[in-house]
């Protein structure tokens, strides 16, 4: 079910925190009685503080959603809940002295059940984020300059507001928002760089290491800054390994909100230059096609008009009856120019009208046959293709009394089969093979599935992607 592997991965994060917080305190000499004593007493708040975002996040998590809806519906309900609960524990628990139901310990347990959700769903978006594999070039994406700003400027806003409020401390308000500006946008700069630079193998390893480094590092920037900027802090600790730990854990949040808003803007910039990118490939492949389309009329004209000048020599009757059909053909073909697909039943009838063209030209010499499921010709196929792949038949083709050429037209598979038995004409014909390449292109603009062709000495068979919709 879906609510297990959330409670399962939310327990193990949990549980893995606590044993690393264990490690710390040992690490740090603090591992006496009182504080063994006071862990043990916290133990349901501090499991609760981390077990509630992580599971929500993990269970409201969906990839067709929204990144807002994403992020804020699990980070307020794991606001309110962690809220009640430590309410709930200090008065019926732990007794807490002097407790009052909104005071700093309750508002860092609030802003703390809300960056663990918020991190664990960017870290959902970004893992469900798909790249474009088609854009392999970065070098002209451009980030804009407000955002390098904008980013670190609210992050430091409401991470100094959130640290002096719980420490009461609005003396320092300047002073951390002052270290933590300038820093934040030298690695909004740095980050977005460093994404533009990436490129696919070990993609996604390098990018966990760079999150973990890069955090680190600027880390390791903000401790010596206040070291050298705040006597209060010197003073207050007796060793630079005391501050270490718990500077990682207090600022390391903020980095990690440089790092990874930065990397969802960066996502979101390359998703529009992909939309962009396929706008313009859908606009050139529109023109292309209307170019093909246009060269299919005065093509399939031409050549009907020279079949009609010499059976007006040869047999004037015959050519009253082609130039009727020839007249009925191209009203039909005049009015299927305006649409790029049709019904595969439309596409039947117009082909039996050419075919009956064909056999008035040649008599005995040409014969076809049809033969399409009643289900194929409900669906769809690209207009007047049919028309492209039987002027080639007679392009290639000796077609006579002697030389008989049989065209059969069949439905397997969902394709449109047009197989014709061989008569090659004697006198080489240099041919470019546009007329196929047109239909492979026709097609390929409204389906990936491919044009198939057989040829053999005997017979030569083409088969046509039908379409299942418009």
């Amino acid at each position: 079910m879906k609510i297990f592997k959330p409670i399962l991965i939310a327990l193990s994060v949990t549980i893995l925190l606590h044993l690393i917080s264990v490690f710390v305190i040992y690490a740090l000499d603090h591992l006496d009685n009182a504080e063994i004593q006071d862990t043990i007493t916290n133990l349901p708040l501090s499991f609760s503080l981390f077990f509630i975002p992580i599971f929500f996040s993990l269970f409201f998590f969906d990839k067709n959603k929204s990144k807002v809806e994403n992020i804020f519906k699990p980070a307020l309900i794991s606001m309110v809940l962690l809220s009640l609960f430590e309410i709930i524990f200090s008065v019926f628990f732990r007794n807490r002295p002097h407790f009052s139901y909104f005071d700093a310990t309750n508002f860092r347990v609030f802003s703390i059940g809300f960056f663990i959700s918020f991190f664990i769903t960017i870290i959902k978006i970004l893992a469900n984020s798909n790249l474009n594999k088609k854009i392999t070039n970065y070098e002209n994406i451009k980030f804009p300059w407000r955002l390098i700003f904008l980013i670190p400027f609210i992050a430091s806003t409401i991470y100094s507001l959130i640290i002096v409020i719980a420490s009461s401390a609005i003396s320092n308000l300047v002073t951390i928002w002052f270290s933590s500006f300038p820093l934040g946008v030298i690695l909004t700069i740095i980050s977005f760089h460093f994404f533009k630079k990436l490129n696919n193998k070990n993609r996604n390893l390098k990018i966990v290491s760079f999150y973990v480094v890069s955090i680190l590092i600027f880390v390791a920037f903000w401790i010596l800054s206040h070291l050298v900027f705040s006597p209060f802090i010197r003073s207050a600790n007796n060793t630079l390994f005391m501050l270490i730990v718990p500077s990682i854990v207090l600022f390391s949040p903020y980095f990690l909100f440089i790092v990874s808003i930065t990397h969802l803007n960066f996502l979101r910039i390359i998703n529009n230059e992909e939309k962009r990118q396929l706008t313009q490939q859908s606009f050139e492949s529109q023109l292309n096609y209307q170019q093909l389309k246009n060269q299919l009329s005065p093509h399939f004209l031409f050549n009907n008009i020279n079949v009609l000048t010499s059976l007006i020599e040869e047999n004037p009757k015959k050519a009253v009856q082609f130039s009727e059909n020839l007249s009925n053909i191209y009203r039909y073909f005049l009015e299927q120019e305006k649409q790029d697909v049709v019904l595969v039943k439309d596409e039947i009838n117009f082909a039996k009208s050419y075919l009956e063209l064909l056999k008035d030209r040649f008599e005995i010499g040409f014969n076809y046959s049809i033969s399409v499921d009643e289900d194929a010709k409900e669906k769809y196929i690209v207009s007047t293709i049919l028309q492209q792949v039987l002027e080639n038949v007679v392009k290639h083709n000796t077609i006579n009394e002697s030389n008989y050429i049989d065209v059969k037209i069949i439905s397997k598979n969902n394709f449109l089969i047009v197989e014709n038995n061989k008569n090659s004409k004697l006198k080489t014909i240099q041919n470019s093979k546009k007329g196929i390449e047109n239909i492979k292109k026709r097609i390929a603009f409204f389906t990936d599935e491919q044009v198939i062709i057989e040829n053999t000495e005997i017979k030569y068979l083409i088969k046509l992607p039908i379409l299942e919709k418009l």
